[in-house]
């Protein structure tokens, strides 16, 4: 079983977005139990709140036909590194907040999202930017992408 988790800053929009899209394409091939998908923030302010999936990630999934379950905001976790394969970072901000949880990462298991595709660079924060559409290009084209360099 191969293990991935998506981690950005605040676990309610970018993460979210990419566990659920990873979680379709993985389904739509018929391997939901070879995966264990999964998505953390690297700031724990809406985990203390309980936040749950921001209403723009909500909004872009349903538009685009995916399926998806109430999520609620976590914080990566020192032990998570221990048992992820794949800790996908959604940018470079967020890549190195997680050095003080998978420190130098000495297993290889951590990457940025778009690092996967032909055109890498960060996921854009909609949360800022508003614009969810672009984040779902980047979400969907990075998850199609490490989909096919894990050979799938």
């Amino acid at each position: 079983m191969s293990l991935v988790s998506v981690v950005c800053l605040g676990n309610i929009c970018r993460s979210p977005m990419a566990h659920m899209v990873f979680q379709n394409m993985i389904n739509e091939k018929g391997l939901e139990c070879e995966f264990e998908i999964d998505s953390a923030g690297t700031e724990g302010y809406n985990e203390m709140c309980h936040a749950g999936i921001h209403r723009g990630t909500k909004e872009i999934l349903r538009r685009k036909g995916i399926p998806f379950e109430e999520h609620y905001s976590r914080k990566i976790r020192k032990k998570d590194y221990e048992y992820y394969d794949y800790i996908i970072a959604m940018d470079k901000f967020n890549l190195r907040n997680m050095t003080r949880f998978v420190g130098d990462d000495p297993q290889k298991k951590v990457s940025l999202l778009l690092d996967h595709t032909d055109c890498p660079g960060d996921v854009a924060d909609p949360w800022y930017t508003d614009d969810f559409d672009k984040t779902w290009e980047d979400v969907n084209r990075g998850c199609r992408g490490l989909l096919d360099e894990i050979g799938i």
